[in-house]
């Protein structure tokens, strides 16, 4: 299937991948790096592979043979995605490819703008990455918020992630990582382990072997930080399958990263609750 359409924002000048997700918001970073350098983008008639290409408003984008894993904008709330509610809590489960939140001003469809239509006003309590699947909370206000904001800021509750990741032999068969990070000061969309300075990051990990040669890691961080699993998956010589930035893009369709369960604490509501997303079909099979 084949696509046309025209640039159509004002000002400066903006790079083909930006004028990309733009037109596609809740396709992955993975997704639109792919689609160009597969060669199936033409500006104005001529088939560019670099990312950073300069488009002006105005410029005809044709894209080819679109692959499939660019996905249809999304524009409505699938009430399929609540897993649960709780409260005044909600529990969703986050497709991979759609932001949590706008992270720039000229960001449209995300997690939140979608359940803000659907489900009146919100507040999302965590994020995920954009090309991060699962659990992700949201609440309807109220006094739920400060007993919420409470019990994370004192890691009371407990968020499990599942990952397929490469390099077996780098890991033990469990483990914790403790470490510093900082943005990287060469790229401002990547984030570093320091010596010094910083914010402190621990991770919790088990691994998993399964007979088909597949290595799975569960995750539990006890912070919060940027990029945390993925960096750290990294840092250990076992990236994260299908990481555009912190291992090899061409290694899996998407980022083999599952935000699983999230377990509140018991205190919150009187008894323990837990929410659980199930795998994605990319997942299966899995020990």
């Amino acid at each position: 299937m084949t696509e046309h359409f025209l640039a159509n924002h004002a000002g400066d000048p903006k790079r083909l991948d930006r004028v990309l997700r733009d037109r596609y918001p809740n396709a992955s970073r993975h997704a639109i790096q792919e689609l160009i350098a597969g060669r199936h983008v033409q500006v104005n008639g001529r088939t560019v592979w670099l990312a950073s290409w300069k488009i002006i408003g105005g410029d005809k984008i044709t894209i080819a043979e679109a692959p499939a894993t660019l996905p249809v904008p999304l524009d409505t709330f699938d009430p399929a995605w609540i897993i649960a509610e709780l409260g005044d809590i909600i529990a969703v489960n986050k497709p991979a490819g759609l932001l949590s939140e706008p992270a720039r001003r000229d960001d449209r469809g995300s997690l939140l703008e979608l359940a803000n239509s659907a489900l009146g006003p919100v507040t999302l309590f965590h994020r995920l990455d954009r090309d991060t699947s699962g659990v992700l909370l949201l609440t309807r206000g109220g006094s739920i918020n400060q007993r919420l904001a409470r019990a994370f800021s004192r890691h009371a509750v407990i968020k499990e992630y599942v990952a397929e990741v490469t390099a077996p032999n780098r890991l033990d068969a469990e483990g914790t990582i403790i470490t510093r990070m900082n943005t990287d000061p060469q790229r401002r969309d990547r984030m570093v382990v320091v010596s010094k300075g910083g914010q402190l990051a621990v991770t919790h990990y088990t691994r998993m072997d399964d007979p088909a040669g597949r290595t799975w890691v569960r995750l539990r961080p006890d912070t919060g930080r940027t990029h945390q699993l993925r960096v750290h998956m990294a840092h250990l010589g076992a990236p994260i399958l299908g990481d555009i930035l912190y291992g090899d893009r061409d290694s899996a369709p998407r980022l083999m990263l599952h935000s699983h369960k999230i377990t509140l604490p018991v205190d919150l509501f009187g008894e323990g609750a837990f929410f659980t997303a199930p795998l994605p079909t990319e997942f299966a099979p899995m020990p």
